[in-house]
This record gives C-alpha cells, sequence and structure tokens, in this order.
C-alpha cells in the first residue's frame, strides 16, 4: 500500500463524516488530525512530503475560506500555529 498517499482516502471520508456529523466533526478529523500527522510524516520521510502539497490543496477543496480560517481560530494557541503555517490562514 501506499502510505503517503492515504490522504486521499481520508479526503473521501470526510466528505461523509461532513453530511453525518458536521462541518465542526469534520475539519476535527481531516485538519485537526489527519492533516497535521500527515505533516509530521512529511518531516522524516521525503515520499509524504511529496504528497503534502496535495493534500493541502484537497484540504482547500473540501473546506471553504470561512470554515477553514474559524476553525484554526478556534484552536489553542500551539495548534493553532502549526495550522496556520500547513493551510496558509491567519486567525
Amino acid at each position: 500500500m501506499d502510505f503517503h498517499k492515504i490522504w486521499q482516502e481520508q479526503c473521501e471520508a470526510t466528505h461523509t463524516i461532513r453530511e453525518r456529523f458536521g462541518v465542526k466533526s469534520a475539519l476535527d478529523y481531516l485538519v485537526g488530525e489527519k492533516l497535521l500527522n500527515f505533516a509530521k510524516a512529511a518531516d522524516q520521510d521525503p515520499e509524504f512530503a511529496a504528497e503534502l502539497p496535495r493534500f493541502q490543496a484537497a484540504v482547500w477543496e473540501i473546506f471553504n475560506p470561512y470554515e477553514l480560517s474559524g476553525y484554526v481560530a478556534s484552536l489553542k494557541p500551539s495548534a493553532r500555529k502549526k495550522l496556520q503555517k500547513l493551510l496558509y490562514v491567519s486567525s
């Protein structure tokens, strides 16, 4: 399995999570959990690092700028700072 491409399945799952549990749950899952974990893996593995920009772009296709900036603003400062860099948003 290409573990560095698992983000694609996670993005697909996010649509179902959003429909069933709402935007906040979908953001928690994809951005607050999966994207952060993927970025950590990208620091150690070049295959993950190569996929990170694609994952970031997919997040922007799933969520609009208001959803993303609102979510980032709601986080604790340490998590907020990490996601601001990953998603290029300010809060």
